[in-house]
């Protein structure tokens, strides 16, 4: 048919190519970084900035391994009244990247089959938040929990809040992102 484009490959199952691959649901957000408990974590890990007696001097700071460090959060979506919205109390997010610019947390949670990527950017002093949540093929009936977070995930507007809190030695990190766009469908190519 004329502007329609209808690629389909032999194994496709007669499927278009479009449909293949995964799809997700995604909202993001910025915020101003609470950057004093970030760059402490950042800087001195779950332990906290040590303390010394004046009589003794300080050792060199320690740098965390950027391998297999985890962050255990507490990951809340609520709209503008308060009402939670999607809540994951207990999130171990693992370390993608560790720089002196940026620090990059992920994780994917199998159960709700949603995907959380946290970025603290010291040079810009700025937290993004990303909420990735897969969408079902044609063929899969999500369970109740993955059905729970898609009902959040489409239901968040503008003005919702992503919240994110880490109790920590170096201070409790909470750190608020408004949400500015309702989510949008994305898939990669």
């Amino acid at each position: 048919m004329k502007g329609e484009s209808r690629l389909v490959s032999k194994g496709s199952g007669g499927r278009r190519s479009s449909d293949r691959g995964p799809r997700w649901l995604v909202i993001q957000a910025s915020a101003v970084l609470e950057s004093v408990a970030t760059a402490n974590y950042a800087c001195y890990g779950r332990g906290g900035v040590p303390h010394y007696p004046v009589s003794q001097p300080a050792p060199p700071a320690p740098r965390p391994s950027p391998d297999g460090t985890t962050l255990c959060v507490e990951l809340i979506v609520q709209d503008a009244q308060g009402t939670v919205r999607l809540a994951c109390l207990d999130l171990d997010l693992k370390n993608l990247e560790h720089s002196a610019r940026q620090i990059a947390w992920g994780a994917y949670d199998q159960a709700r089959h949603l995907q959380v990527l946290w970025v603290w950017d010291f040079y810009r002093i700025l937290s993004h938040v990303a909420l990735r949540a897969a969408v079902p093929a044609r063929d899969e009936t999500p369970d109740a929990t993955w059905k729970g977070t898609l009902d959040a995930i489409r239901a968040v507007t503008p003005g919702d809040e992503v919240r994110i809190e880490v109790r920590s030695a170096c201070g409790d990190i909470h750190q608020s992102h408004t949400v500015e766009h309702k989510a949008v469908e994305w898939k990669p190519k």
